[in-house]
């Protein structure tokens, strides 16, 4: 798989299909920045791919209105964002 971004951000990086993203996209040399709500999760895999490739972000994307200054901070480009979330 050819991947061309290097940077990026990916919602709901701690289980699932986003946690299987979250590593392919490592494998892929993308540094990813891993978002979700389980912090043990998110440092289990920043251990597993190292801080060079990988960070954490505790965030819960149902706090609205925190929404848009996370994005601010974090989503900028060069980045790719994907969101494999959702909760009733």
């Amino acid at each position: 798989m050819v991947f061309i971004y290097k940077r990026v951000l990916l919602v709901g990086a701690t289980s699932g299909i986003g946690l299987a993203m979250a590593n392919r996209l490592v494998e892929e040399g993308a540094k990813v920045i891993a978002v979700g709500r389980r912090q043990e999760r998110l440092d289990e895999f920043v251990k597993k791919h190292g801080a060079d490739r990988a960070s954490g972000i505790k965030f819960d994307v149902s706090d609205h209105a925190g929404l848009d200054a996370f994005v601010q901070k974090y989503g900028g480009p060069p980045s790719l964002v994907f969101i494999c979330s959702y909760r009733n």
